[in-house]
């Protein structure tokens, strides 16, 4: 099977897995959002931020070491790998447990510490995954990756919504986690059944130390990129706000959420397979840089549109933020969506001290410009800040891929203009709709309605134009 196949193969796989996986958690998240208080989704992400932290501190990078690895598909390289995982779960666990109190502290809410305390059992879980998997996405089948994934997202929504409706409050939250995890662990094993051999392999574990050096420290600044509103706002505005911020920021980044770790998961081990020749890696480059803005700017242009009418509409008044508040967040999605065309790359390549880099510039920024934001502007001031710091990082990662694959300015530019026009057709249709239904007093049920379905035209319009220039 040629690369084109086996990455169309597994993008469809992915496309599948990620669109069930996030519409199941949002759709359960409308049915939440009326069980549950703001203040509940803002104790869950008070409580993933602190779980968050232990994760990416500890961060070794075994499943893109045995991706990357000539020897990844050995038993014995894979019993290596498990040991490690399995010790890494045991004291991310216990770490993660004996901070609930500090996190209580924190956020001056004590129902934080049971929180999580519950969710400690998460790394301990992950700990015991089948790094079988991991060979299943060095080959690109991603079948097994896609079914294990859906069986979580399942085990979560009727975890949490059950739990929800008797009554166990934003505990229900936590168990969805808790179950998801179990469950898509689970039935890696069952899909995958194969044996890890567990010798001593001196020269495995050599080569697992060495990936976790030059990988050490990525995704602990992006979690601390992506836990600012956690840390600064829960802190500084409140749970109730922070949990209004999380429910918004989960509605503007569904389309990327589901688009984005599909190009992460599978060119990643794609631009590993082809790292020789340079001219195709460009190519490949330049063409998901453009498939990104094509599919995520009609949407972000419908974001800005509706606003604050979105989750007034879809989750109810109690969580309709300040004016501005999920146009800004969208346009976090969008620099969002467009840094992570790079990063699969530095990774493919073997340069991922390059996204470590473009990394700390962003979590810097933030840093600077974030708190004070949130002080002075509240939520959507301090969103603003996000963009401003994200756009930074945008620009360093854009030089340096570009550099690093011999491509010109133009090229870069010209690769983001039809997202640009097909964006701005989006944003000049729907304000015009609005414009029309405000004048006529139709409500804004039926303008999220319309201007959602303008925006999912001009998404199938982009991915039947991505489909004809296919990748590769």
């Amino acid at each position: 099977m040629t690369l084109r196949r086996q990455t169309t193969s597994a993008a469809l796989w992915q496309i599948l897995a990620r669109g069930a996986d996030r519409g199941l958690r949002f759709a359960a998240s409308l049915v939440l959002a009326r069980l549950l208080a703001p203040a509940d989704f803002g104790l869950l992400a008070a409580t993933m931020m602190v779980a968050g932290i232990i994760e990416t501190v500890s961060y070794l990078g075994i499943d893109q070491a045995v991706v990357q690895s000539a020897r990844g598909s050995e038993p014995r390289f894979l019993g290596a790998a498990f040991r490690v995982l399995a010790l890494r779960g045991v004291v991310i666990a216990a770490v993660t447990a004996a901070l609930s109190p500090v996190a209580a502290w924190y956020f001056e809410s004590a129902a934080l510490t049971p929180m999580v305390l519950l969710i400690a059992l998460t790394p301990l879980l992950q700990g015991l995954e089948n790094p079988w998997m991991f060979v299943e996405r060095k080959h690109l089948r991603f079948r097994s990756i896609a079914i294990a994934a859906i069986a979580g997202a399942v085990a979560q929504v009727a975890t949490s919504v059950g739990c929800a409706l008797a009554g166990l409050g934003a505990m229900a939250l936590a168990l969805g986690f808790v179950a998801s995890t179990l469950v898509s662990v689970a039935t890696g094993w069952l899909l995958v059944p194969q044996r890890l051999d567990f010798a001593r392999d001196p020269g495995a574990a050599a080569e697992l130390r060495g990936f976790a050096q030059r990988a050490a420290g990525v995704p602990f600044l992006i979690m601390l990129s992506n836990s600012a509103p956690s840390l600064v706002l829960g802190r500084i505005a409140g749970l109730d706000v922070l949990g209004i911020y999380s429910l918004a920021q989960r509605l503007c980044s569904l389309p990327s959420e589901i688009a984005l770790p599909i190009f992460g998961t599978v060119l990643t081990p794609a631009y590993a397979g082809i790292r020789d020749d340079l001219a195709r890696v460009r190519r490949i480059w330049v063409k998901t840089l453009t498939g990104v803005a094509l599919l995520v700017m009609p949407i972000v242009a419908a974001l800005v549109v509706l606003d604050e009418r979105l989750p007034s509409v879809l989750y109810g008044e109690k969580y309709t933020g300040s004016p501005g508040l999920v146009s800004m967040i969208a346009l976090v999605s969008l620099v969002s969506s467009l840094t992570s065309c790079c990063g699969p790359m530095f990774w493919g390549l073997g340069r991922p001290e390059i996204d470590r880099r473009s990394l700390v510039i962003r979590v810097v920024c933030i840093a600077a410009l974030a708190p004070i934001a949130a002080w002075q502007g509240g939520a959507t001031m301090f969103a603003a800040s996000i963009v401003l710091a994200l756009a930074v990082g945008l620009v360093y990662c854009l030089h340096m891929a570009r550099r690093l694959v011999e491509a010109r300015r133009r090229e870069v530019l010209r690769a983001l203009v039809p997202g640009a026009l097909l964006g701005g057709a989006t944003l000049g249709v729907c304000a015009a709709m609005r414009m029309v239904f405000e004048t006529r007093g139709i409500g804004d049920e039926v303008l999220v309605a319309v201007v959602l379905a303008v925006a999912a035209i001009a998404m199938l319009a982009a991915g039947v134009s991505i489909k004809r220039g296919a990748i590769g």
